[in-house]
């Protein structure tokens, strides 16, 4: 393996547009801007590769609006790195196969770390190959290192059967497209009433908006876009009103894993030290977060396991 960054240069901060809260899609003015984008690559009837190449300008595009649609199977690699350059030629001759029975469940992406090293870094990848597995603009699993075809088959599938039901496709093109806009829930006025609530921080009403969403929205891709904006406009409210900390800081930044590690590492501690208010408080404000995502999402559940493994 290969770290992503040359150790005779030191490379420049990955730029604002990489932060992690654009990998969160928690900003909902920018996944309106997304779903639009998403139509009008629709309409052009210009069909989605199953195989590419990400740059920074295609970032958002290719990984983050793409992965709403179908899980993107992303390798960040060199051809400094042994073994790389054959993996990605194996993940891209698995997303053709797809092209035989005219179903994309699913695409393949890589990253030059090389050519892009701000990708690598806003991802947070610190060895080369890495393959991640992105899906709702989230990142799902990942591993590191060379992989024969088979396991690489296995990963691919368990990626999909992950995702099963929870995303709505590609796009379909020309006049399907324009028979699908119509009923596209993009234009739900309550998006654009959060987002403004949101920009007066009104965090209480960006909430209720989110609710009302989540109350009636049938769509898995609407339903996860208005949790994960809910979560954020819940916990910018305890950092406006000061009852945030650093655990809300992280998840705000996206650090989803290190703010539930944290809490979790704490919880440890204070059950081994037989500390039982410090105990239930530390399980109450987890349960807490948790209440804020999806229960599906991989991330929580792995938490979930292991706030019970600390406690039992």
């Amino acid at each position: 393996m290969t770290n992503p960054q040359s150790p005779r240069s030191s490379q420049p901060a990955a730029p604002d547009r990489f932060a992690a809260r654009a990998i969160d899609l928690a900003a909902v003015k920018q996944a309106a801007d997304q779903r639009e984008k998403a139509r009008e690559e629709a309409a052009s009837g210009v069909p989605v590769p199953v195989a590419a190449t990400v740059t920074a300008e295609s970032f958002e595009q290719d990984l983050v609006v793409r992965s709403t649609q179908v899980p993107v199977i992303l390798q960040l690699g060199s051809s400094r790195a042994q073994g790389s350059d054959d993996m990605a030629a194996d993940l891209a001759r698995l997303a053709a196969e797809q092209e035989v029975s005219g179903e994309i469940r699913w695409v393949f992406r890589q990253v030059d770390v090389d050519a892009t090293p701000e990708i690598a870094q806003a991802l947070g990848v610190r060895a080369v190959p890495t393959v991640l597995a992105l899906a709702a603009g989230r990142p799902l699993t990942n591993f590191e290192g060379v992989q024969p075809e088979d396991q690489l088959r296995q990963f691919v599938a368990a990626v999909i059967q992950a995702t099963a039901g929870k995303l709505p496709g590609l796009p379909a093109s020309g006049a399907a497209a324009e028979d699908a806009g119509a009923a596209d829930t993009a234009g739900d006025p309550r998006f654009t009433e959060a987002a403004e609530a949101l920009e007066r921080e009104d965090y209480l009403a960006a909430v209720a908006v989110y609710d009302r969403i989540l109350a009636d929205s049938p769509e898995p891709e609407v339903k996860s876009e208005a949790q994960t904006a809910r979560a954020t406009a819940v916990l910018l409210g305890r950092t406006a009103d000061g009852s945030g900390d650093e655990v809300d800081e992280m998840l705000l930044a996206g650090q989803r894993t290190d703010a539930f590690d944290t809490l979790i590492g704490q919880l440890q501690g204070a059950v081994t030290g037989g500390r039982t208010d410090e105990r239930d408080a530390l399980r109450d404000r987890l349960l807490d977060l948790f209440s804020l995502y999806d229960p599906a999402d991989p991330t929580v559940i792995d938490a979930r396991t292991r706030m019970a493994s600390a406690l039992f």
